[in-house]
């Protein structure tokens, strides 16, 4: 059966809007393929020994491969760490469907082995391409095609993003920062409604993989809020906002939690706290939209009255989560000397200098460009997109101020505004008629990109003799090189430093006390505790793990950063009588290559 042709007008505008967006695109699809090839020439030794970076990569793997090796769709606990009981987790299998996916399909051609190894690298490549055209589409709505075509091109040179998608990066993180270039895409849509869901379906899917995106479905929600009061034409942006918002979040939380998730209550992921104010506010709001008058006020008081109804219901469902930071339920110990130690989730202020310049420039220079295109924009719905784009990245910045590892998403939120400030100012320095002035202001305005504003500043800060501490030695520390010869111990629970636990795993048949995921404070305190304590106390923590059983091996590893830190900080401790060379008499160490050190645990003699 034929098609029925679109009316004429629509058809016209169609063939306009394709023959607009096709161009760029193709050359948004061009410099992804080139960036890929980039990255995969940069991680190709990684790649060939499977070396994760970070060790949630790692983790991340071992997730997959439980998952494909039979452990349930719900059940995302690690039974190899913390025996006899498992160590908890709260991951999403949103993240782990297209790494298993890609392995299941590829296994039959090239093996297990091989085909983990593709997947892993190619998984946060695609993801890239997805960010890329996530956003082309965000700022050509804003923007127009050429500044979105170069807002892709920056992208695809932002070390600060693309350290999120590098290959074999196949944590979270690059989620998280698609769903925020999705949402903005949302945003600026011309038609509210469908933005408002495109929006809301972004941000529920951001909540399922990490609670890291509640302040920013709450900013989403402000900013559309403000944006229906001053322009009643936006009110379906706002309302379909909410009710896919609560909606999506509800079924998601079923669909991939269980239905127990709706009574269960955890501070640290969605869950019963968070799912039923966003509930109450989907239902709230579009009731609240009919039952108040049109007008300004009106608007103005359903919002709030919305907003306020999710409030009530979060003080009702909320419990421990209303008291502020979750991670203080780790207790005294593991918070003090583990969560307060891992930078990336700290402030600004908590951070280095370089570091906190990294942070806050690209932002800075996107609100400026923010704030230009907006005053110079040529009718009032141009300059709205303007100020929501804003808002939205100044919104962003603040989250990145307080929690480093936020800084991705407010980078790439200040892409279109520093593609059209770019833009604009490469525009002015070409059309100067002498060309000792063109060319130099034509190359200066490279320096906005956010790679060049970045290396200025490292350059800076290098020439005042500010020198960040080199984070090398924990990547040898638990490449398959270096933790080799544990696979010729019989399998065994291992109590090895928390870093080392995710590649123990992926590694070795063996068990681990601990892994750095907070759900398992019990696992985390216990490593802490043991490697700080004086060597005959440790003797003691250890014989209380796996149920009483103890462990078998004490794992060390010379120069690992946590490894050296406990060492450092507690001179007297058992991590630090290790560093030295020096093990107590109950552990009796086993030949292996530095920086490798491995400890058989001897039994007490009565």
């Amino acid at each position: 059966m034929a098609s029925s042709p679109l009316p004429e007008h629509l058809s016209a505008a169609y063939r306009r809007s394709a023959t607009r967006f096709a161009p760029g695109a193709r050359w948004a699809f061009l410099f992804w393929l080139l960036c890929c090839a980039v990255l995969l020439w940069l991680s190709r030794q990684d790649i060939a020994t499977l070396t994760f970076r970070d060790p949630d990569d790692a983790m991340r793997l071992q997730q997959v491969r439980d998952w494909l090796g039979g452990q349930g769709f719900y059940d995302v606990s690690q039974h190899r760490v913390s025996p006899p009981v498992g160590g908890p987790m709260h991951w999403s299998r949103i993240v782990d469907a297209p790494i298993a996916g890609l392995i299941m399909m590829l296994r039959p051609l090239l093996g297990s082995a091989v085909a983990e190894t593709v997947a892993c690298a190619v998984t946060p490549l695609l993801l890239l391409g997805w960010l890329t055209g996530a956003l082309f589409i965000a700022a050509r709505r804003i923007a127009g095609a050429p500044a979105a075509l170069l807002a892709a091109a920056l992208l695809l040179t932002t070390p600060t993003i693309l350290v999120q998608f590098n290959a074999l990066r196949i944590d979270h993180h690059g989620w998280q920062i698609i769903m925020a270039a999705i949402a903005l895409g949302g945003a600026l849509d011309p038609r509210p409604a469908r933005g408002g869901c495109i929006a809301a379906l972004a941000i529920a899917v951001w909540l399922q993989i990490s609670s890291e995106g509640l302040p920013y479905a709450a900013l989403f929600a402000a900013v559309f809020a403000l944006w229906q009061w001053r322009d009643r034409d936006q009110a379906p942006r706002f309302e379909a906002f909410a009710i896919v918002l609560g909606s999506a979040a509800l079924v998601l939380l079923v669909l991939l939690r269980g239905p127990a998730a709706l009574l269960d209550r955890h501070c640290d992921a969605l869950s019963a706290a968070y799912v039923w104010p966003l509930a109450a506010f989907a239902v709230a709001t579009p009731l609240l939209f009919r039952l108040m008058p049109a007008s300004t006020s009106g608007r103005f008081m359903a919002a709030g009255i919305g907003a306020a109804s999710a409030a009530a219901v979060f003080a009702l469902t909320g419990g421990p989560c209303l008291t502020g930071d979750p991670f203080r339920a780790l207790g005294p110990v593991a918070y003090k000397l583990w969560y307060l130690q891992v930078m990336e989730g700290r402030p600004i202020w908590e951070q280095s200098r370089s570091l906190a310049g990294l942070i806050v420039l690209p932002p800075l220079a996107g609100l400026a460009g923010t704030i230009a295109a907006g005053w110079s924009a040529g009718n009032q719905r141009e300059r709205d997109r303007w100020i929501v784009a804003g808002l939205l990245l100044a919104g962003a910045t603040a989250v990145a101020i307080m929690v480093m590892r936020a800084m991705s998403v407010a980078h790439v939120l200040a892409l279109p505004g520093i593609a059209w400030l770019m833009a604009q100012l490469l525009r002015r320095a070409q059309s100067h008629a002498r060309a000792i002035v063109r060319v130099p202001a034509s190359a200066a305005v490279a320096l906005l990109a956010p790679a060049a504003l970045c290396a200025l500043w490292i350059v800076i800060v290098s020439g005042k003799g500010e020198e960040d501490k080199p984070q090398e030695a924990a990547a040898d520390c638990r490449s398959g090189s270096v933790l080799a010869p544990l696979r010729n111990l019989p399998r065994s629970t291992l109590f090895a430093p928390l870093d080392m636990g995710p590649d123990i795993l992926i590694r070795t048949p063996h068990y681990v006390v601990g892994t750095a995921h907070h759900r398992n404070a019990a696992g985390i305190t216990a490593v802490v505790e043991g490697f700080i304590a004086p060597p005959e106390r440790a003797r003691e923590v250890l014989a209380r793990l796996n149920d009483g059983r103890g462990v078998d091996y004490v794992i060390g590893c010379k120069g690992l950063n946590e490894f050296n830190h406990y060492a450092r900080d507690h001179r007297g401790s058992l991590a630090a009588a290790l560093d030295r060379g020096a093990p107590p008499a109950w552990l009796r160490r086993l030949p292996a290559p530095e920086p490798l050190r491995i400890y058989k645990v001897m039994p007490v003699k009565n």
